[in-house]
Protein backbone atom coordinates (compact mmCIF):
# COMPACT_ATOMS: atom_id res chain seq x y z
CA UNK A 1 0.00 0.00 0.00
CA UNK A 2 1.16 3.50 -0.21
CA UNK A 3 1.15 6.68 2.00
CA UNK A 4 1.36 10.58 0.84
CA UNK A 5 2.95 12.48 3.58
CA UNK A 6 2.41 16.39 3.29
CA UNK A 7 4.13 19.20 5.06
CA UNK A 8 2.15 22.75 4.81
CA UNK A 9 3.97 25.57 6.20
CA UNK A 10 3.64 29.34 5.63
CA UNK A 11 7.16 29.22 2.78
CA UNK A 12 6.11 25.81 1.20
CA UNK A 13 4.27 22.65 1.01
CA UNK A 14 6.30 19.03 0.09
CA UNK A 15 4.24 16.22 -0.67
CA UNK A 16 6.50 12.78 -0.95
CA UNK A 17 4.16 9.25 -1.70
CA UNK A 18 5.46 6.35 -0.18
CA UNK A 19 5.38 2.64 -1.20
CA UNK A 20 6.74 -0.43 -0.02
CA UNK A 21 9.02 1.99 2.50
CA UNK A 22 10.56 3.61 -0.60
CA UNK A 23 9.84 7.62 -1.57
CA UNK A 24 8.53 7.11 -5.08
CA UNK A 25 7.00 10.68 -5.94
CA UNK A 26 8.55 14.00 -4.26
CA UNK A 27 7.12 17.28 -4.59
CA UNK A 28 8.10 21.23 -3.74
CA UNK A 29 6.15 24.07 -4.19
CA UNK A 30 7.32 27.55 -2.94
CA UNK A 31 4.57 29.90 -2.14
CA UNK A 32 6.29 32.51 -3.18
CA UNK A 33 8.40 30.97 -6.62
CA UNK A 34 5.39 31.92 -8.74
CA UNK A 35 3.95 28.04 -9.73
CA UNK A 36 1.56 28.94 -12.71
CA UNK A 37 0.84 25.75 -14.43
CA UNK A 38 -2.92 25.46 -14.76
CA UNK A 39 -3.88 28.64 -14.56
CA UNK A 40 -5.88 29.89 -17.26
CA UNK A 41 -5.73 33.53 -18.28
CA UNK A 42 -7.43 35.76 -20.65
CA UNK A 43 -4.23 37.05 -22.72
CA UNK A 44 -2.99 39.78 -25.51
CA UNK A 45 -1.28 38.51 -28.66
CA UNK A 46 1.76 41.20 -28.24
CA UNK A 47 3.97 39.79 -31.24
CA UNK A 48 3.43 37.04 -34.13
CA UNK A 49 6.57 35.16 -35.06
CA UNK A 50 5.54 33.56 -38.44
CA UNK A 51 9.08 31.91 -38.67
CA UNK A 52 9.14 29.56 -36.06
CA UNK A 53 4.72 29.18 -35.84
CA UNK A 54 5.34 30.93 -32.47
CA UNK A 55 3.17 34.21 -30.70
CA UNK A 56 4.04 35.70 -27.50
CA UNK A 57 0.78 36.20 -25.50
CA UNK A 58 0.97 39.07 -22.63
CA UNK A 59 -0.44 37.53 -19.33
CA UNK A 60 -0.17 40.69 -17.41
CA UNK A 61 3.26 38.33 -15.72
CA UNK A 62 7.01 39.61 -15.68
CA UNK A 63 7.44 37.10 -19.20
CA UNK A 64 5.36 37.11 -21.88
CA UNK A 65 3.60 33.38 -22.44
CA UNK A 66 4.80 31.84 -25.60
CA UNK A 67 2.57 29.88 -27.88
CA UNK A 68 3.24 27.09 -30.50
CA UNK A 69 0.98 27.89 -33.76
CA UNK A 70 -0.74 25.44 -35.65
CA UNK A 71 0.25 25.57 -39.48
CA UNK A 72 -3.26 26.90 -39.84
CA UNK A 73 -4.01 28.71 -37.37
CA UNK A 74 -3.39 32.76 -37.84
CA UNK A 75 -3.26 35.37 -34.74
CA UNK A 76 -2.79 39.03 -34.86
CA UNK A 77 -1.28 41.69 -32.73
CA UNK A 78 -3.58 42.89 -29.77
CA UNK A 79 -5.85 39.73 -29.90
CA UNK A 80 -7.51 38.25 -27.11
CA UNK A 81 -7.30 34.86 -26.66
CA UNK A 82 -7.81 31.89 -23.55
CA UNK A 83 -4.89 30.53 -22.76
CA UNK A 84 -3.56 27.63 -19.98
CA UNK A 85 0.40 27.77 -19.09
CA UNK A 86 1.47 24.40 -19.13
CA UNK A 87 5.22 25.07 -18.86
CA UNK A 88 6.49 27.26 -16.16
CA UNK A 89 9.33 29.55 -16.14
CA UNK A 90 12.31 29.00 -16.65
CA UNK A 91 15.69 30.82 -16.56
CA UNK A 92 15.06 33.86 -19.15
CA UNK A 93 12.32 31.90 -20.77
CA UNK A 94 8.62 33.01 -19.74
CA UNK A 95 5.97 30.43 -19.16
CA UNK A 96 4.55 28.21 -21.86
CA UNK A 97 1.13 28.21 -22.61
CA UNK A 98 -1.65 26.96 -24.79
CA UNK A 99 -4.83 27.14 -26.13
CA UNK A 100 -5.62 23.73 -25.80
CA UNK A 101 -7.64 24.23 -22.17
CA UNK A 102 -8.13 21.14 -19.81
CA UNK A 103 -10.37 21.28 -16.66
CA UNK A 104 -9.26 18.22 -14.59
CA UNK A 105 -11.15 16.71 -11.72
CA UNK A 106 -10.98 13.25 -9.66
CA UNK A 107 -12.43 11.16 -12.29
CA UNK A 108 -12.71 13.26 -15.39
CA UNK A 109 -10.60 15.95 -17.31
CA UNK A 110 -12.95 18.43 -19.08
CA UNK A 111 -11.44 19.71 -22.48
CA UNK A 112 -13.89 23.32 -23.63
CA UNK A 113 -12.36 22.73 -27.15
CA UNK A 114 -11.96 18.80 -27.71
CA UNK A 115 -14.01 17.00 -29.78
CA UNK A 116 -13.86 13.33 -28.19
CA UNK A 117 -14.59 11.15 -24.88
CA UNK A 118 -11.23 9.27 -23.94
CA UNK A 119 -10.09 6.76 -21.65
CA UNK A 120 -6.98 6.32 -19.45
CA UNK A 121 -5.25 2.98 -20.91
CA UNK A 122 -5.19 1.95 -17.49
CA UNK A 123 -8.58 1.59 -17.14
CA UNK A 124 -9.09 -2.16 -17.88
CA UNK A 125 -11.50 -4.55 -19.78
CA UNK A 126 -13.81 -3.62 -23.03
CA UNK A 127 -16.93 -3.71 -21.23
CA UNK A 128 -16.13 -1.42 -18.53
CA UNK A 129 -14.34 1.13 -21.11
CA UNK A 130 -17.88 0.74 -23.07
CA UNK A 131 -19.93 1.38 -19.67
CA UNK A 132 -18.31 4.60 -19.19
CA UNK A 133 -17.95 6.12 -22.46
CA UNK A 134 -21.92 5.17 -22.72
CA UNK A 135 -22.36 6.75 -19.21
CA UNK A 136 -20.60 10.24 -20.07
CA UNK A 137 -21.30 10.72 -23.89
CA UNK A 138 -25.02 12.38 -22.85
CA UNK A 139 -23.45 14.10 -20.61
CA UNK A 140 -20.63 16.23 -22.72
CA UNK A 141 -21.90 19.52 -24.20
CA UNK A 142 -22.25 20.10 -27.01
CA UNK A 143 -18.69 20.73 -28.93
CA UNK A 144 -16.46 19.96 -26.14
CA UNK A 145 -14.24 17.01 -25.40
CA UNK A 146 -13.39 14.69 -22.12
CA UNK A 147 -10.63 12.00 -20.87
CA UNK A 148 -11.84 9.26 -18.07
CA UNK A 149 -9.31 9.36 -15.64
CA UNK A 150 -7.76 6.12 -13.66
CA UNK A 151 -9.86 6.67 -10.99
CA UNK A 152 -13.11 6.36 -12.95
CA UNK A 153 -12.50 2.69 -13.03
CA UNK A 154 -12.93 2.27 -9.49
CA UNK A 155 -15.96 4.98 -9.27
CA UNK A 156 -19.79 5.54 -9.37
CA UNK A 157 -21.41 6.22 -11.95
CA UNK A 158 -23.01 9.38 -9.91
CA UNK A 159 -19.60 10.69 -8.90
CA UNK A 160 -17.93 10.53 -12.24
CA UNK A 161 -21.72 12.63 -13.16
CA UNK A 162 -21.17 14.89 -10.44
CA UNK A 163 -17.35 15.45 -11.33
CA UNK A 164 -18.45 16.14 -14.70
CA UNK A 165 -20.77 18.29 -13.72
CA UNK A 166 -18.93 20.40 -11.40
CA UNK A 167 -16.54 21.16 -14.42
CA UNK A 168 -18.56 22.06 -16.38
CA UNK A 169 -20.24 24.67 -14.07
CA UNK A 170 -16.30 25.79 -13.89
CA UNK A 171 -15.87 26.04 -17.27
CA UNK A 172 -19.07 28.05 -17.80
CA UNK A 173 -17.76 30.60 -15.10
CA UNK A 174 -14.41 31.25 -16.39
CA UNK A 175 -15.80 31.98 -19.48
CA UNK A 176 -18.43 34.54 -17.92
CA UNK A 177 -15.25 36.40 -16.48
CA UNK A 178 -13.37 36.45 -19.97
CA UNK A 179 -16.03 38.35 -21.40
CA UNK A 180 -16.00 41.10 -18.51
CA UNK A 181 -13.21 43.68 -19.47
CA UNK A 182 -10.39 43.79 -21.73
CA UNK A 183 -6.40 42.91 -21.14
CA UNK A 184 -4.68 40.55 -19.34
CA UNK A 185 -6.19 38.65 -16.81
CA UNK A 186 -6.21 35.46 -14.79
CA UNK A 187 -9.25 33.59 -14.46
CA UNK A 188 -8.57 30.52 -13.09
CA UNK A 189 -6.13 29.88 -10.80
CA UNK A 190 -4.68 26.00 -10.26
CA UNK A 191 -5.38 24.10 -7.04
CA UNK A 192 -2.68 24.42 -4.19
CA UNK A 193 -0.74 21.01 -3.72
CA UNK A 194 -2.20 20.13 -0.53
CA UNK A 195 -5.58 20.10 -2.24
CA UNK A 196 -4.02 18.98 -5.90
CA UNK A 197 -2.57 16.35 -4.12
CA UNK A 198 -5.92 14.27 -3.50
CA UNK A 199 -7.32 14.72 -7.49
CA UNK A 200 -4.27 13.92 -8.63
CA UNK A 201 -2.37 11.11 -6.63
CA UNK A 202 -5.14 9.42 -4.35
CA UNK A 203 -5.72 5.62 -5.79
CA UNK A 204 -7.17 2.77 -4.57
CA UNK A 205 -4.23 1.59 -3.32
CA UNK A 206 -3.42 4.61 -1.22
CA UNK A 207 -4.42 3.82 2.71
CA UNK A 208 -3.53 6.56 4.69
CA UNK A 209 -2.59 10.60 4.68
CA UNK A 210 -0.24 12.64 7.01
CA UNK A 211 -0.45 15.98 7.22
CA UNK A 212 1.51 18.30 9.47
CA UNK A 213 -0.73 21.64 9.22
CA UNK A 214 -3.99 21.65 10.70
CA UNK A 215 -5.75 23.68 8.69
CA UNK A 216 -4.90 21.80 5.99
CA UNK A 217 -5.56 18.30 7.83
CA UNK A 218 -9.03 19.17 7.76
CA UNK A 219 -9.69 20.42 4.70
CA UNK A 220 -8.11 17.23 3.70
CA UNK A 221 -10.61 14.94 5.91
CA UNK A 222 -13.20 17.55 4.42
CA UNK A 223 -12.31 16.74 0.86
CA UNK A 224 -12.18 12.58 1.27
CA UNK A 225 -15.62 12.32 2.78
CA UNK A 226 -16.96 14.48 0.00
CA UNK A 227 -15.30 12.34 -2.51
CA UNK A 228 -16.37 9.50 -0.78
CA UNK A 229 -12.77 8.03 0.28
CA UNK A 230 -13.61 6.74 3.21
CA UNK A 231 -10.98 3.85 2.53
CA UNK A 232 -8.30 6.30 2.98
CA UNK A 233 -7.47 7.45 6.38
CA UNK A 234 -6.13 10.89 7.04
CA UNK A 235 -3.94 11.72 10.65
CA UNK A 236 -2.64 14.76 11.68
CA UNK A 237 1.15 14.83 12.54
CA UNK A 238 1.81 16.91 15.97
CA UNK A 239 5.21 16.24 16.57
CA UNK A 240 7.86 19.11 16.76
CA UNK A 241 10.00 17.09 14.29
CA UNK A 242 10.12 17.68 10.90
CA UNK A 243 7.24 15.65 9.16
CA UNK A 244 9.47 13.89 6.56
CA UNK A 245 12.36 13.28 9.46
CA UNK A 246 10.35 12.07 11.90
CA UNK A 247 9.16 8.93 9.68
CA UNK A 248 12.99 8.41 8.12
CA UNK A 249 12.35 10.02 4.48
CA UNK A 250 14.91 12.90 4.88
CA UNK A 251 17.83 11.00 4.06
CA UNK A 252 16.44 9.58 0.58
CA UNK A 253 14.73 13.43 -0.48
CA UNK A 254 19.35 14.42 0.76
CA UNK A 255 20.13 12.41 -2.28
CA UNK A 256 17.88 13.19 -4.49
CA UNK A 257 20.58 16.02 -5.25
CA UNK A 258 22.94 14.02 -5.56
CA UNK A 259 24.62 13.36 -8.90
CA UNK A 260 25.98 9.66 -8.19
CA UNK A 261 23.27 7.09 -7.38
CA UNK A 262 23.99 3.75 -5.57
CA UNK A 263 22.57 0.26 -6.78
CA UNK A 264 21.61 -2.43 -4.81
CA UNK A 265 24.30 -4.82 -6.34
CA UNK A 266 27.17 -2.53 -6.15
CA UNK A 267 26.36 -0.66 -9.36
CA UNK A 268 26.01 2.92 -9.83
CA UNK A 269 24.28 5.76 -12.03
CA UNK A 270 25.91 9.27 -13.03
CA UNK A 271 23.17 12.03 -13.48
CA UNK A 272 24.51 14.96 -15.69
CA UNK A 273 22.77 18.08 -17.03
CA UNK A 274 22.94 20.02 -20.30
CA UNK A 275 20.70 22.75 -21.57
CA UNK A 276 19.25 20.16 -24.30
CA UNK A 277 18.93 16.73 -22.42
CA UNK A 278 19.72 15.07 -19.22
CA UNK A 279 22.58 12.18 -20.06
CA UNK A 280 22.66 8.89 -17.07
CA UNK A 281 26.00 7.00 -17.18
CA UNK A 282 25.13 3.38 -15.73
CA UNK A 283 28.12 1.90 -14.24
CA UNK A 284 28.90 -1.38 -13.00
CA UNK A 285 30.92 -0.76 -10.03
CA UNK A 286 31.81 -3.86 -7.74
CA UNK A 287 32.13 -6.43 -10.20
CA UNK A 288 31.03 -9.49 -8.31
CA UNK A 289 33.59 -12.47 -8.16
CA UNK A 290 32.23 -15.61 -9.96
CA UNK A 291 29.79 -14.04 -12.42
CA UNK A 292 30.27 -13.65 -16.47
CA UNK A 293 30.27 -10.07 -17.57
CA UNK A 294 27.19 -10.90 -19.47
CA UNK A 295 25.57 -11.50 -16.27
CA UNK A 296 26.93 -8.39 -14.76
CA UNK A 297 25.89 -6.37 -17.11
CA UNK A 298 21.98 -7.58 -17.03
CA UNK A 299 21.95 -7.13 -13.38
CA UNK A 300 22.90 -4.08 -13.53
CA UNK A 301 21.45 -2.66 -16.19
CA UNK A 302 18.05 -4.41 -14.81
CA UNK A 303 18.70 -2.24 -11.51
CA UNK A 304 19.69 0.81 -13.00
CA UNK A 305 16.20 0.47 -15.25
CA UNK A 306 13.99 0.33 -12.13
CA UNK A 307 15.54 3.28 -10.46
CA UNK A 308 16.14 5.33 -13.35
CA UNK A 309 12.08 5.56 -13.57
CA UNK A 310 12.08 6.22 -9.93
CA UNK A 311 14.67 8.90 -9.87
CA UNK A 312 12.88 10.65 -12.95
CA UNK A 313 10.16 10.89 -11.05
CA UNK A 314 11.71 11.97 -7.78
CA UNK A 315 13.86 15.29 -9.49
CA UNK A 316 10.97 15.62 -12.13
CA UNK A 317 13.52 15.80 -15.05
CA UNK A 318 11.96 16.18 -17.75
CA UNK A 319 12.40 16.88 -22.24
CA UNK A 320 15.02 14.59 -23.55
CA UNK A 321 16.78 11.89 -21.77
CA UNK A 322 19.88 9.52 -22.96
CA UNK A 323 20.75 6.63 -21.33
CA UNK A 324 24.08 5.01 -21.66
CA UNK A 325 23.60 1.47 -20.44
CA UNK A 326 26.23 -0.98 -19.86
CA UNK A 327 26.90 -2.64 -23.63
CA UNK A 328 24.75 -6.13 -23.76
CA UNK A 329 25.59 -8.78 -26.23
CA UNK A 330 22.29 -10.34 -27.20
CA UNK A 331 18.77 -8.66 -28.18
CA UNK A 332 16.78 -10.32 -25.54
CA UNK A 333 18.56 -8.82 -22.86
CA UNK A 334 18.21 -5.15 -24.54
CA UNK A 335 14.44 -6.06 -24.96
CA UNK A 336 14.30 -7.15 -21.22
CA UNK A 337 15.73 -3.65 -19.83
CA UNK A 338 13.45 -2.02 -22.01
CA UNK A 339 10.68 -3.72 -20.80
CA UNK A 340 11.38 -2.67 -17.30
CA UNK A 341 11.73 1.21 -18.45
CA UNK A 342 8.06 0.60 -19.89
CA UNK A 343 6.85 -1.06 -17.04
CA UNK A 344 8.16 1.34 -14.30
CA UNK A 345 6.88 4.30 -16.31
CA UNK A 346 2.97 2.96 -16.63
CA UNK A 347 3.48 4.95 -12.97
CA UNK A 348 4.64 8.10 -13.76
CA UNK A 349 1.62 10.77 -14.89
CA UNK A 350 4.55 12.69 -17.12
CA UNK A 351 4.04 10.10 -19.61
CA UNK A 352 7.69 8.91 -20.73
CA UNK A 353 8.04 7.69 -23.99
CA UNK A 354 11.26 5.16 -24.52
CA UNK A 355 12.25 5.08 -27.67
CA UNK A 356 14.66 2.09 -28.09
CA UNK A 357 18.36 1.51 -28.40
CA UNK A 358 20.57 3.43 -31.05
CA UNK A 359 23.53 1.82 -32.67
CA UNK A 360 25.59 3.48 -30.25
CA UNK A 361 24.08 1.55 -27.02
CA UNK A 362 22.28 4.17 -26.04
CA UNK A 363 18.53 4.77 -24.90
CA UNK A 364 16.50 7.50 -25.92
CA UNK A 365 13.49 8.85 -24.67
CA UNK A 366 11.44 11.83 -23.70
CA UNK A 367 9.26 12.83 -20.58
CA UNK A 368 7.30 15.88 -20.37
CA UNK A 369 7.80 19.02 -18.64
CA UNK A 370 5.50 21.13 -16.92
CA UNK A 371 6.34 22.72 -13.40
CA UNK A 372 10.35 23.78 -12.39
CA UNK A 373 11.94 20.46 -11.61
CA UNK A 374 13.48 19.76 -7.97
CA UNK A 375 16.65 21.17 -8.68
CA UNK A 376 14.97 24.57 -10.45
CA UNK A 377 13.10 24.74 -7.57
CA UNK A 378 15.73 24.08 -4.31
CA UNK A 379 18.88 25.37 -6.22
CA UNK A 380 20.48 28.59 -8.35
CA UNK A 381 23.07 28.85 -10.50
CA UNK A 382 26.62 28.94 -8.79
CA UNK A 383 28.35 32.30 -8.44
CA UNK A 384 31.69 30.69 -9.21
CA UNK A 385 31.14 28.66 -12.46
CA UNK A 386 28.36 29.49 -13.82
CA UNK A 387 26.52 26.26 -13.82
CA UNK A 388 29.81 24.54 -15.23
CA UNK A 389 30.85 22.40 -12.56
CA UNK A 390 34.52 23.91 -12.62
CA UNK A 391 36.78 26.78 -11.81
CA UNK A 392 39.92 27.89 -13.03
CA UNK A 393 42.68 25.98 -11.75
CA UNK A 394 45.38 27.48 -9.11
CA UNK A 395 48.35 26.76 -11.72
CA UNK A 396 45.53 28.54 -14.67
CA UNK A 397 45.24 31.38 -12.18
CA UNK A 398 48.93 31.80 -11.77
CA UNK A 399 49.84 31.73 -15.56
CA UNK A 400 47.02 34.72 -16.08
CA UNK A 401 48.54 36.82 -13.51
CA UNK A 402 51.99 36.21 -15.11
CA UNK A 403 50.78 37.04 -18.20
CA UNK A 404 49.07 40.50 -16.69
CA UNK A 405 52.35 41.49 -14.70
CA UNK A 406 54.20 41.32 -17.98
CA UNK A 407 52.10 43.59 -19.84
CA UNK A 408 51.85 45.83 -16.57
CA UNK A 409 55.69 46.26 -16.36
CA UNK A 410 56.28 46.71 -19.85
CA UNK A 411 54.12 50.00 -19.76
CA UNK A 412 55.89 50.90 -16.16
CA UNK A 413 52.44 51.15 -14.64
CA UNK A 414 53.48 49.09 -11.39
CA UNK A 415 56.51 49.57 -8.41
CA UNK A 416 58.45 47.04 -7.15
CA UNK A 417 56.62 46.54 -4.17
CA UNK A 418 53.27 44.73 -4.74
CA UNK A 419 50.34 43.33 -3.16
CA UNK A 420 48.30 40.38 -4.66
CA UNK A 421 45.22 39.03 -3.32
CA UNK A 422 43.54 36.06 -4.12
CA UNK A 423 41.48 33.20 -3.63
CA UNK A 424 42.26 30.72 -0.65
CA UNK A 425 42.99 28.07 -2.93
CA UNK A 426 44.79 29.67 -5.02
CA UNK A 427 47.08 31.40 -2.35
CA UNK A 428 48.31 27.79 -1.16
CA UNK A 429 48.90 27.08 -4.51
CA UNK A 430 51.18 30.36 -5.35
CA UNK A 431 52.90 30.63 -2.18
CA UNK A 432 54.29 27.08 -2.49
CA UNK A 433 55.37 27.35 -6.47
CA UNK A 434 54.64 30.81 -7.88
CA UNK A 435 55.93 33.72 -5.99
CA UNK A 436 59.38 33.28 -5.98
CA UNK A 437 59.25 32.08 -10.05
CA UNK A 438 57.43 36.13 -10.47
CA UNK A 439 59.43 38.20 -7.89
CA UNK A 440 62.95 36.41 -9.89
CA UNK A 441 61.29 37.06 -13.80
CA UNK A 442 60.09 40.86 -12.72
CA UNK A 443 62.35 41.75 -10.32
CA UNK A 444 60.19 42.91 -7.60
CA UNK A 445 58.88 41.77 -4.31
CA UNK A 446 55.36 40.51 -4.18
CA UNK A 447 53.29 40.52 -0.94
CA UNK A 448 50.64 37.76 -1.00
CA UNK A 449 47.45 38.21 0.51
CA UNK A 450 43.78 35.43 0.92
CA UNK A 451 40.41 36.63 0.36
CA UNK A 452 37.55 33.74 0.53
CA UNK A 453 35.08 36.05 -0.80
CA UNK A 454 36.42 36.18 -4.40
CA UNK A 455 35.94 33.97 -6.95
CA UNK A 456 38.81 30.81 -7.70
CA UNK A 457 39.68 33.22 -10.69
CA UNK A 458 39.64 36.31 -9.71
CA UNK A 459 42.55 38.28 -8.35
CA UNK A 460 43.55 41.90 -8.05
CA UNK A 461 47.12 43.51 -8.10
CA UNK A 462 48.04 46.73 -6.65
CA UNK A 463 51.16 48.62 -5.36
CA UNK A 464 52.08 48.37 -2.20
CA UNK A 465 54.24 50.92 -0.23
CA UNK A 466 56.91 48.81 0.87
Amino acid sequence: MKCIYASVRPEETRMGLVEAGRLQDYIVERHGSGNLVGNIYRGSVSNVVPGIQAAFVDLDLDRNGFLTLRGDEHLTQGQQILVQVVKDCRGNKGPGVTQNITLPGRYVVLEPFGSRISLSRKIAGRAVRTRLRELVQPHVPRGMGLVLRTAAGEAGDDEILADLEQLVRSWDIILRRSRVGRGPQLLHRELDLSIRMLRDYVTADVDRIVVDEETAFHTVQELLRSLGLSEVRAEHYEGTEDLFTHFGLDEEIAAVSDRIIWLPGGGYLVFDYTEAMTVIDVNSGRLTAGDSREETSLRTNREAAAEIARQLRLRDIGGIIVVDFIDMDTEAAREEVLQILKQEFALDRMKPRVLGFTRLNLVEMTRRKARRNLAGALYTVCPMCQGSGRVESPETVCVEIRRRLRGLFSQHAMARNLLVTVHPQVYEWLAVRGVRDMEKEFSCHIRLASDPALMAGAFTILNHPG
